[in-house]
């Protein structure tokens, strides 16, 4: 997480996965090939790896990795770094940022939980 945290305010570069910018795939990539877990390059691929984890914020772990559609109920599109209390670290239009689960939009769009470690 402290990979992800410092990458805070990154652009959002399609594709990207390091210094110049990150996509949502790409932040993930990095943060955990930072420490020697390799991750697939597409987020349906991320979310197909680990270990499955029940999608409510109770039942999340520092680490996790989530899924959320573009459409509710739909498959994942978009993944981000679950950070404690409700929070998740992304890669969304506006660049690296911290945003919480608490709020509606994400609510409704979360459809996936992976953890990537034990």
């Amino acid at each position: 997480m402290a990979t992800a945290f410092d990458a805070i305010g990154s652009p959002y570069v399609w594709g990207g996965t390091g210094a110049n910018g990150f996509d949502c795939s790409g932040l993930i990539q990095y943060a955990y090939g930072q420490y020697g877990i390799e991750l697939p390059r597409i987020s349906r691929e991320q979310l197909r790896k680990g270990s499955p984890v029940e999608v409510r914020v109770g039942a999340l772990k520092p680490g996790d990795v989530l899924g959320f559609s573009a459409v509710v109920g739909g498959e994942a599109t978009h993944v981000g770094l679950y950070v404690g209390d409700g929070r998740f670290i992304h890669s969304s239009s506006s660049g690296v940022r911290v945003s919480n689960l608490r709020e509606p939009y994400w609510q409704q769009h979360l459809v996936a939980a992976r953890r990537m470690v034990r």
